[in-house]
């Protein structure tokens, strides 16, 4: 099923859109439903990473925050004595 969208767009964004239109030779539209549907893969991703962490650590394998900056603050202060 196809449903229509109507949105507001900055006329600064309208002429980009429009020109990477003309640049490709493919309708706004398209571009636009090519982009939503990336965000939605990405954020689809990122749920996924965050639920496989969040199970990680619920099974006890994460790094405690205090040793996490202890580990870099001395990473800092090795770099600071090197430079």
């Amino acid at each position: 099923m196809t449903v229509h969208v109507t949105i507001e767009m900055d006329e600064a964004v309208k002429a980009k859109l429009d020109a990477l239109s003309t640049s490709r030779g493919r309708p706004s539209g398209d571009l636009l439903v090519e982009a939503a549907e990336q965000i939605a893969r990405e954020q689809d991703a990122l749920d996924a990473a965050i639920a496989e962490a969040e199970a990680s650590l619920a099974a006890g394998k994460g790094i405690p925050h205090e040793e996490v900056v202890a580990r870099l603050r001395a990473r800092r202060a090795r770099w600071t004595a090197a430079a």
